[in-house]
């Protein structure tokens, strides 16, 4: 019935150092019994003389296969074992009561059971015993919910949504059930359905879990992101009992860099989720420290060393380090995808660590043994972030780069690297970092070396004769202002085209519908979906001038339209992060691309559409720029070195 569980116990022994599952144990405090037997809390053994831990665990296994141990006699001891980290032998001696028992409670340790093998990573076994559970015990809402949580670990997505929605229908069937789990499998449900893209779904599922329960930080925080994703705007929309200031301070600092070029607002945003999400207590390992090492030691720390997009812009910045002056050191958490850039990445160090596997701690303790000088967080507030190991403060100085272009307001970070363009003095009141001003733009403007293979306009449904206009940010960063004047050009050049990505089906159809309402006509717009990296650039090649987002500028992606010679139109404002395109066209001499408020973005535009030959001068003078640039690809290196330098020196 329930087999596999030996063989495993056989590969891994009994000292596991095995994690807590994704859903509570039942407490012991479940089981109903006798008043007569609640005085009673283990079996009757003799207490001379003592027992070593095997022989007693051998009780129990008797016991248990006799039919004769209690429920709440194998919970207390499970619970015991387990906490004594003897995981797996929790799990034999559960097995071995549930296949010997006619206890009508037994779905109680079924649900136990399932949750420690669930821990053990052992899916198949956990999803057995959960589906037993339910069997015998159909209303047991957390067997559900754990359930669909294994299901959602082995890709099969529609059943684990299936297990959730029982729950939140037995709610609706039942008013009086546990409105805790109807929350939490709505919550399952938004995040799933968010990550399968559908977010109308999404939406829903959560806006149904703020109405049952408004007090849920992180619920609306997903619920305004999924908003952005799906252009539904506005994004802020009246829920019962969740407040504007309740939106506002939920907005996740990502969100926030979308929805408001306010310097005030982004500060205030990521200072609120650093303290409602970043609860570990602040230490000093490398407290009055300081190294008198004949070179600098300079760690990265990031998990996107690879064919990502901040990885993507790294590898010419770390090859031209001065290895006379610094030591490079890599703390590494990146997946391996077995590329040849990832393979160029860890040859640009002098020493890569792999972390992924080591705790925040762990990581921290590394960088402390190995002397690091100085540590560069790559993510900031970003995905993948691990702020737990610089608030440990493993070496003397730390800052952050690319990862987040806004304040993390992290109070572990001393500094930010960027550019006066775009973070000019005005704005450093609203950074809790530090400035670490680079000459030129902060963001390396490294050569492509990607092979790309050319295509042809029709091959992805361009007319030969349009003037395509491409916008190729991620859609939730376009916003009804950004939009509307993108619809503005379109009625004033009627041989454009506005070239948008397909993200997904509902976010298409509503901009689509938005586009429609405001008398765009369907011809004036293309939309192609996501693609490889190389193609994806193949089809740069093909637009005329691509667009820039507001107030959320591209990035990595400027770095990519600039390499291809295609002239960008920016729109320059208050925040760093909606200075981003003015930083990199700055520092090519393309000062006549930056616009600063949405007229002036459309005129430039215009002006390019309207006029070929100067659409053709453009070119070269982007082509020129880049090639003038790239000639010494060691100048953004060498000040960033020169400021590392600087910053060492006044810390000893």
């Amino acid at each position: 019935m329930l087999d596999g569980l030996n063989t495993f116990i056989d590969l891994v022994g009994n000292d596991m150092n095995a994690r807590t599952p994704s859903s509570m144990l039942l407490p012991v405090k479940t089981v109903k019994r006798k008043k007569e037997d609640i005085a009673v809390a283990a079996p009757a053994v003799s207490p001379t003389p003592a027992l070593t831990q095997d022989e007693e665990l051998s009780n129990y296994m008797q016991l248990a296969s006799m039919g004769k141990l209690r429920l709440d006699q194998l919970m207390y001891k499970c619970d015991a074992l387990q906490a004594e980290k003897r995981v797996v032998e929790s799990a034999h001696l559960y097995r071995q009561w549930i296949e010997h028992t006619e206890d009508p409670q037994k779905y109680l340790a079924l649900f136990n059971y399932g949750s420690v093998l669930q821990t053990l990573g052992m899916t198949d076994l956990a999803e057995e015993a959960y589906r037993l559970c339910v069997a015998t015990e159909p209303k047991l809402a957390q067997a559900h919910i754990n359930l669909g949580l294994v299901l959602e670990r082995k890709g099969q997505n529609q059943q684990a949504l299936d297990q959730w929605s029982n729950v939140v229908a037995q709610g609706v069937v039942n008013p009086s059930s546990d409105k805790l789990m109807e929350v939490t499998a709505l919550n399952h449900i938004g995040r799933v359905y968010e990550n399968l893209k559908q977010y109308e779904m999404a939406e829903q599922a959560l806006r149904r879990s703020l109405q049952m329960d408004p007090k849920q930080s992180g619920v609306i925080q997903h619920w305004v992101h999924i908003r952005q994703k799906a252009c539904m705007w506005p994004v802020y929309q009246s829920l019962p009992n969740v407040s504007a200031n309740d939106m506002l301070m939920s907005t996740s600092p990502l969100a926030m860099l979308s929805l408001h070029d306010d310097p005030v607002i982004q500060l205030l945003s990521a200072h609120a989720f650093v303290g409602r999400t970043y609860g570990f207590k602040e230490e000093f390992l490398s407290k009055d420290r300081h190294y008198k090492h004949k070179r600098i030691r300079l760690g990265y720390l990031s998990g996107d060393l690879c064919t990502h997009a901040v990885g993507l812009l790294m590898a010419d910045f770390l090859e031209a380090h001065d290895k006379s002056k610094f030591e490079i050191y890599a703390f590494d958490y990146s997946p391996e995808d077995g590329t040849p850039y990832r393979a160029r990445l860890k040859n640009a160090f002098d020493h890569f660590h792999p972390v992924g596997q080591l705790t925040d701690r762990q990581v921290a303790e590394l960088v402390l043994t190995q002397e690091i000088d100085v540590l560069i967080d790559m993510h900031g507030l970003s995905s993948g972030a691990r702020p737990g190991i610089c608030a440990l403060h493993p070496a003397p100085l730390q800052g952050t780069y690319l990862g987040f272009i806004g304040t993390t307001a992290m109070p572990w970070l001393d500094f930010v690297v960027a550019d006066r363009h775009v973070l000019p003095e005005e704005l450093t009141p609203y950074f809790t970092e530090k400035p670490l001003y680079l000459d030129g733009s902060f963001l390396p403007l490294n050569k492509n070396m990607a092979d790309i293979t050319p295509i042809k306009r029709e091959q992805v449904g361009l007319p030969q004769d349009a003037f395509v206009m491409a916008a190729f940010g991620n859609v939730y960063k376009i916003n009804e202002d950004l939009l509307s004047a993108w619809a503005n050009i379109l009625k004033q050049a009627p041989r454009a085209v506005l070239w948008l990505m397909d993200d997904n089906e509902k976010t298409t159809a509503e901009l689509k519908r938005k586009l429609h309402q405001i008398g765009v006509t369907a011809h004036q717009v293309q939309f192609s979906p996501r693609t490889s990296y190389q193609e994806y650039l193949a089809r740069l090649h093909l637009a005329d001038v691509f667009l820039d987002s507001y107030p959320y500028n591209c990035g990595s992606t400027t770095h990519d339209v600039l390499n291809c010679s295609l002239p960008m139109v920016t729109l320059s404002g208050k925040t760093m992060v909606s200075r981003m395109g003015r930083s990199m066209l700055s520092a090519l001499g393309l000062h006549e691309l930056i616009a600063t408020n949405f007229s002036e973005y459309v005129d430039i535009t215009l002006k390019i559409a309207n006029d070929a030959e100067y659409q053709k001068e453009l070119v070269k003078s982007v082509k020129s720029s880049m090639a003038r640039k790239q000639k010494n690809p060691k100048l953004l290196t060498a000040s960033f070195e020169n400021q590392i330098h600087l910053l060492v020196n006044k810390n000893k």
